[in-house]
């Protein structure tokens, strides 16, 4: 990033991380006042107190403002500020779900709906040809006439296996951060600094949700991962071929090969693939250690193919062949501890609704308890998500 964008990019940063940090601090006040509360029910949200579901809100409108004022000061880069501007209306939609509960199929015609009207007016989110390339050893995958369609089920379902794998303190907001540090690096100095911009906003959140002042909420979730997706594609396209495919596919591996492995395992179960347990990897990796401890293993598996690559091709497939490895040795061995534990709740079953008075009902986020002793402090923010 050059010098004449420095100066511009770090006032954006600060702006943006303080005006986070003041919603942060009256995050109970906004929640209240906008009706975005998780309330324990002992059943699958078993987090001690009320906990507002402003994260989404707090990590995103400072960022997305503080943006587009840069953009309409310096930068001409019209692909992100729209990118901007759809995640946004998918913020809203996704505080109506946190407010009242929006059926999944009428979320994934909404979705459908925005992904699509962003494609009609900005062609450069449409994945035409995946290029995939390791030295000199390269493939293309021309999509075609499906292209749109394609680009929009990878967009569906990276949004729902983000959303999916949002089950821990930290784990949304410290995944927004990689994936906007690798995107920040590839789609340009201009382009770049919404990226940086959120990323500064989402470290600010993560101190806030780990100490169960604030969820994310499904507002947070969608938004923030569709801003990824759509950011990821346009510094694709942007390289015109100089980025092969596969590297956002190892910036965002975990999530979607857990979601796959799950829809897939129910599946064959005789279940809904969106059904509700306690098999999601970082419930297993919190079933056996701290929370801090668990973000870090997430978090570090999560990002280590993406930093390798950049320094070089063969290590970055040694790191990612590395990573899965001990995913899935992790998952083996956690999943066998798990089974021969008479107390484990790691069943694939059903989560069971229990009457409640009339109110609405949100999606419990990402609030899992370190792993006290068994007490009440303890299970403050666990839940089965």
């Amino acid at each position: 990033m050059g010098g004449e964008y420095f100066g511009p990019v770090v006032a954006c940063c600060v702006a943006s991380a303080m005006l986070t940090g003041v919603l942060a601090l009256n995050a109970a006040a906004l929640g209240k006042l906008a009706g975005l509360v998780d309330r324990p029910d002992g059943v699958r949200k078993l987090h001690k107190d009320d906990t507002p579901l402003v994260g989404g809100l707090a990590l995103l409108i400072p960022a997305f403002v503080v943006s587009l004022v840069y953009f309409a000061a310096v930068s001409r880069m019209p692909f992100v500020p729209l990118a901007m501007v759809a995640s946004a209306v998918l913020l809203f939609i996704g505080i109506l779900d946190d407010r009242m509960g929006i059926s999944p199929v009428w979320r994934l015609v909404a979705m459908t709906f925005i992904i699509f009207s962003v494609f009609s007016l900005e062609p450069l989110f449409i994945l035409h040809t995946l290029k995939f390339g390791f030295r000199r050893w390269q493939f293309s995958v021309p999509l075609g006439i499906v292209a749109a369609p394609i680009t929009a089920l990878i967009i569906l379902g990276f949004v729902n296996a983000a959303n999916m794998a949002d089950g821990m303190n930290g784990q949304l907001m410290g995944s927004v951060v990689v994936w906007c540090l690798f995107i920040a690096y590839h789609v340009g100095a201009q382009a770049a600094v919404p990226f940086l911009v959120v990323a500064c906003s989402a470290i600010v959140t993560i101190g806030f949700n780990l100490r169960g002042r604030l969820f994310a909420g499904n507002s947070g979730a969608y938004a923030a991962s569709l801003f990824v997706a759509l950011g990821a594609i346009g510094a694709y396209r942007l390289q015109d071929g100089n980025l092969p495919a596969q590297l956002p596919l190892l910036w965002f591996w975990l999530p979607v090969i857990d979601c796959m492995r799950l829809m897939v395992k129910r599946t064959r179960a005789g279940m809904s693939p969106l059904t509700g347990d306690r098999q999601h990897f970082h419930h297993l990796l919190l079933d056996h250690m701290r929370v801090r401890y668990a973000l870090l293993v997430y978090l570090g598996l999560l990002a280590a193919p993406g930093v390798a690559i950049e320094f070089n091709h063969y290590l970055g497939a040694a790191v990612g062949i590395l990573s899965l490895a001990i995913y899935v040795s992790l998952l083996v061995g956690l999943q066998t501890r798990a089974s021969q534990s008479p107390a484990s709740t790691n069943a694939i079953v059903p989560v069971l609704r229990v009457a409640q008075p009339p109110r609405p009902y949100w999606r419990p986020a990402q609030h899992i308890a370190d792993r006290e002793p068994v007490t009440a402090k303890a299970v403050e923010h666990q839940e089965i998500a």
